[in-house]
Order: C-alpha cells, then structure tokens, then sequence
C-alpha cells in the first residue's frame, strides 16, 4: 500500500529536526548533559562520560537518518529506542520520588524538571516513530514535488513549534510534588 508523500515525510522531517536539535544542545553544553546524566543515576558513574559522548551522536545519526529514504527505517528504530530510554530513565526516578532532576530536554538554556507528562510525551513520540521503522511504510505514491517539500518543511516547522510550546508549558509548571 503506498501513501502520499506529504504524510510519509512529515514526521520523518519533524523527527530530523528534533533530533537535530536535541543532538546540538548535548554538544553545545556538554559538560551539563554529561551532569544530567550522572543525576539520573540510571548507569554507574564510570559510564556518564562514555554514555554523554554516545547520546548526541546517536541523536545525530537518528536525524541524519531520517533525511535518507535508504536509512530511515533504522532512524525510526533508533529514534523510537532513544525516545523510550528516556522515557525509562525518567520514569524510574520518578518512581524513586527523585521528581527535582533537570530532564535534559532544553540544552544548558532550558531546566525542567522530570514529570509524568514527559514520560507520556516520550512514549508517544516512541509509538509515533516506531510504525516508520517498517520498510513497507515507505512506498510513496508518487515522487514528491516542489508543492510537496514546501509542506513537508512547512509541517516540520509547525510540528516543532507545537513541541517547543508544550516544552515551555511543561517547563513553567512547579515540580510535581508542588501540585500534589
């Protein structure tokens, strides 16, 4: 079954670009993500400096990926592996009580505090990603065109918004044990 290429390449390009992004902030100020993820307490210490040099490269790949027909498949996969590591890490913290730790999701210019609805916005991304991951679901319709990619970028942007202003709701709300 082949689908229009507007649909097909929307979320692959919104993913490209939060995975771009994502991958620009942990480099951008990597000695704070590295911290973020020694305060997860997730992997033992040894493994922070390994693990903070790996997770901007793999949000790299992940956003490369998805620019190229060949390799998106394996960009879902790996986003959607990413997106629920994440999801995971800040489920088990919170499940510790340990509701106060910066999630990491706005680079050194953005804290938030982990909560619930990050976890849910995680895995929903995951489960959104996951689908793609089938070489079936790349058969297009047609050959894009210029109306096309001007929608597909035009989309991406809008979608990226969205994400950015959840992101900052999220972020403006006092930590959970405060709203409890």
């Amino acid at each position: 079954m082949s689908t229009d290429p507007v649909l097909m390449l929307l979320p692959g390009a919104f993913f490209a670009l939060l995975f771009g992004v994502a991958a620009t902030h942990k480099l951008l100020a990597w000695r704070l993500f590295q911290q973020q993820l020694i305060d997860y307490r997730v992997l033992p210490r040894a493994l922070a400096t390994p693990a903070a040099v790996a997770v901007p490269l793999l949000e790299a790949l992940a956003a490369l990926g998805w620019l190229d027909a060949i390799s998106r498949p394996v960009a879902a996969l790996l986003s959607a592996v990413l997106l629920l590591a994440y999801a995971g890490a800040m489920a088990c913290n919170l499940q510790r009580g340990r509701d106060t730790i910066d999630c990491g999701c706005g680079g050194a210019d953005g804290t938030q505090v982990i909560r619930w609805a990050l976890v849910a916005r995680n895995a929903l991304l995951a489960l959104a990603a996951l689908p793609l991951a089938l070489p079936v679901a790349w058969e297009l319709s047609r050959e894009p065109g210029w109306i096309d990619w001007l929608s597909i970028n035009a989309g991406a942007l809008v979608l990226m918004g969205m994400y950015l202003a959840l992101n900052q709701v999220l972020a403006n709300l006092p930590p959970q044990r405060v709203l409890d």
